[in-house]
């Protein structure tokens, strides 16, 4: 299985993971690195949509048919003139994304205590007010109107 170097790029809302848009493509063309050359791969990924794209923010790349000679191909990565740059509003979302995955562990943990402290309850009301207002910046990020949107990222 490949990653596809496409974890936190754009890329176009038609796109899908294939030989013709792999880096390797024109090498594979005289000496395929999978038996299967040419093929569309199988895609799995966690993104955010953008008026711009799909924000790409992970990704594995393979075949259903497991154990079968074709399996996959473990070197796709994506041409770079398929994935469009990061804008800012993209790396503010990204930033946001990763605060907001550690507040969940620290959500998580505490929804697995079975008996709370006072401070336990406080802890969870702050960091729960604050994953919810990373959730409503990153649907503003994600609407067409960004224009107006200052660019600092302070919680």
């Amino acid at each position: 299985m490949s990653y596809g170097n496409l974890e936190r790029t754009i890329v176009a809302f038609h796109f899908w993971p294939a030989c013709e848009n792999c880096i390797y493509n024109k090498e594979c063309q005289s000496q395929p690195k999978h038996p299967a050359f040419p093929h569309r791969w199988h895609w799995g990924k966690e993104s955010a949509s953008f008026p711009d794209g799909e924000l790409i923010l992970r990704s594995w790349v393979g075949t259903t048919a497991i154990g079968q000679p074709h399996t996959g191909c473990t070197s796709y990565t994506v041409a770079p003139h398929y994935v469009h740059p990061l804008a800012a509003r993209h790396v503010q979302y990204l930033q946001l994304q990763s605060e907001k995955a550690a507040l969940a562990v620290t959500l998580s943990r505490l929804e697995r205590k079975p008996t709370w402290s006072a401070q336990d309850e406080a802890t969870y009301a702050r960091v729960f007010t604050r994953y919810k207002e990373m959730m409503e910046r990153q649907a503003i990020l994600r609407s067409t109107n960004v224009g107006a949107l200052p660019v600092a990222v302070n919680g």
